[in-house]
């Protein structure tokens, strides 16, 4: 198995975490419930799934478990969105990509397309990831706005803090009524404030178990 990472630009650091190259023999993990959405950009034969390929990028945004069906090779670019980052790059509805792929045609049309004919016509994975960056830092000015409520605070201080944050009082410092903030997190997100928190949740007792040094933590 071969992994490298890159940062990304200044620019991109706040919405962006970094550009994920990944290349195996074997398939996919079980991927669990994330709060976070990658674009997959593959450099092989796409990944399937209940024996549909996919196309040659698309995002994967999993709010539910994800089975990727079994492969002999796996090879791809993945661009990994902090949670909430990608909706500044596309006018997309969240509630439109969570759990689904869109390709990248369909997000961003003929200038998906254009991307990608670049893309692979390039030679190597530092021009293909730089091309990435400059695409998507165009994206990033076409698309972001500001917006009264700074919901970048408010889904990073729920992502810190989800085991001793109130809800309601999240709402209440954002000046909106507590059906007013599941109401348009939702709709900014794609899922509850309280799904996200559960999810978040699981993602921090999977990566306190992966890392933990006990080696029986199964039988404790």
């Amino acid at each position: 198995m071969s992994v490298k990472h890159y940062k990304p630009s200044k620019y991109l650091s706040p919405y962006i975490d970094r550009y994920f190259v990944c290349s195996q023999t074997k398939s996919l993990p079980l991927i669990l419930p994330g709060t976070g959405l990658e674009v997959l950009f593959h450099i092989d034969t796409p990944l399937s799934i209940n024996n549909k390929k996919l196309d040659v990028a698309h995002i994967i945004c999993p709010r539910e478990k994800l089975i990727f069906d079994s492969t002999n090779n796996v090879n791809y670019i993945s661009v990994r969105f902090h949670s909430g980052g990608f909706r500044h790059f596309t006018s997309i509805p969240h509630t439109q990509i969570v759990n689904q792929y869109l390709s990248v045609e369909e997000i961003w049309n003929n200038e998906g397309r254009e991307l990608l004919e670049i893309l692979y016509s390039l030679p190597s994975i530092e021009e293909k990831i730089k091309l990435i960056d400059f695409f998507l830092c165009n994206q990033l000015k076409k698309h972001h706005f500001s917006t009264i409520v700074n919901w970048d605070l408010i889904i990073k201080t729920l992502y810190k803090n989800f085991n001793s944050i109130s809800l309601h009082e999240l709402a209440y410092h954002s000046n909106l009524s507590y059906r007013q903030f599941e109401r348009l997190f939702k709709q900014k997100f794609g899922v509850s404030p309280k799904k996200f928190q559960r999810i978040t949740r699981l993602q921090k007792t999977v990566k306190q178990v992966l890392l933990s040094s006990n080696k029986h933590y199964l039988s404790t």
